[in-house]
């Protein structure tokens, strides 16, 4: 696998350079209200809206948020034009990586609830080691959170008369 890698707090990651789009330094962020905890708020990267969610909270923790205006974040490609696109805030980029297949091993399971859903392995190159994360499991669960919040919305939560 050819990776990108990046930091989120004192920990090492790796995504499929295949799904990123781009790394955008600095995105100016917007908060959205009622949303649930993983979405840090949403940015518009050339007229197109990106959901940014924080892995820190999908994997269960807690962390202080940054500024807004001061998110470095990974912005994924969309399967279609109309969809909006989803990206992770992160500390800092890091480098493209190439993993063999033989090195990545599936994660430990996780004696808590599924925290660790979106970490589909672990691969150690040059005495690193990398958590890898499945996109497909944290888009299946943003698709749940978006569908959740569109059924129990209409316009600022307001019924139309």
């Amino acid at each position: 696998m050819r990776g990108l890698s990046f930091m989120v707090g004192t920990e090492l990651y790796a995504v499929d350079v295949t799904l990123v789009q781009k790394v955008a330094r600095k995105l100016s962020i917007t908060p959205v209200p009622s949303a649930p905890d993983e979405v840090v708020g949403i940015a518009n990267l050339k007229g197109r809206v990106v959901t940014i969610l924080s892995l820190t909270r999908l994997l269960g923790g807690d962390e202080e948020l940054l500024a807004a205006d001061c998110i470095n974040t990974i912005v994924f490609k969309s399967s279609s034009s109309s969809e909006d696109q989803m990206g992770l805030a992160i500390d800092k980029p890091g480098n493209l990586i190439d993993l063999s297949d033989s090195a990545i091993k599936l994660p430990p399971l996780s004696n808590e609830t599924d925290d660790s859903f979106c970490i589909s392995g672990i691969a150690e190159d040059d005495d690193k080691i990398y958590r890898i994360i499945c996109l497909d499991s944290i888009m299946q669960k943003y698709i749940a959170w978006s569908e959740t919040t569109t059924a129990n919305t209409s316009y600022g939560g307001m019924e139309n008369v």
